[in-house]
């Protein structure tokens, strides 16, 4: 990638990664719940899911997706189906007395369960296929996952680091 490229891509891996989404959401309730350590675990996961997203579409995930015109719809109905329920489940337990609502989140937390999560976020995919459109070799694509891993960590460390001070807030 030339100078150009890497900036635009660096670009447009920040707006997508800071900006609220499915994975900021669930590394701030994290990091609310158990601090940057907490946190830090979920934005594992995610970068796990997100490096996996990008070696599926680099293998030609994006050329089976174009190939068989029903398998984009069914895989965005399938994850915009998880990601209202869980927005769904999330909403009607926080109108409950925290007695019956409990500590248990719907989210997932550990690091398998935040990687398959990152899998079905159509927001994830859309980021990975339109970073993955610049690569056209593999020392591109190896910069693009570097990338990729830097610019989300830093972002999501912020989510995770509002999640904590929130905490400690509402505590007091």
């Amino acid at each position: 990638m030339d100078i150009h490229q890497s900036l635009s891509v660096i670009g447009l891996l920040v707006a997508s990664a800071i900006t609220p989404g499915p994975n900021n959401f669930i590394v701030m309730e994290a990091g609310a719940r158990g601090g940057l350590p907490s946190a830090g675990r979920v934005t594992t996961g995610v970068l796990l899911g997100s490096l996996l997203l990008l070696a599926c579409v680099l293998a030609g995930m994006d050329a089976a997706l174009a190939h068989f015109a029903q398998l984009p719809f069914a895989l965005a109905v399938l994850g915009g189906s998880y990601l209202a329920w869980l927005g769904t489940s999330m909403f009607l337990r926080a109108h409950r007395p925290v007695e019956q609502a409990g500590r248990a989140s719907h989210l997932p937390s550990s690091v398998l369960g935040v990687a398959a999560f990152q899998i079905a976020n159509p927001k994830a995919w859309l980021l990975v296929t339109t970073a993955a459109a610049t690569v056209s070799t593999v020392s591109a694509a190896l910069q693009l996952a570097l990338f990729l891993v830097v610019v989300s960590a830093a972002c999501l460390t912020v989510w995770g680091a509002a999640g904590a001070k929130a905490s400690r807030w509402l505590a007091n």
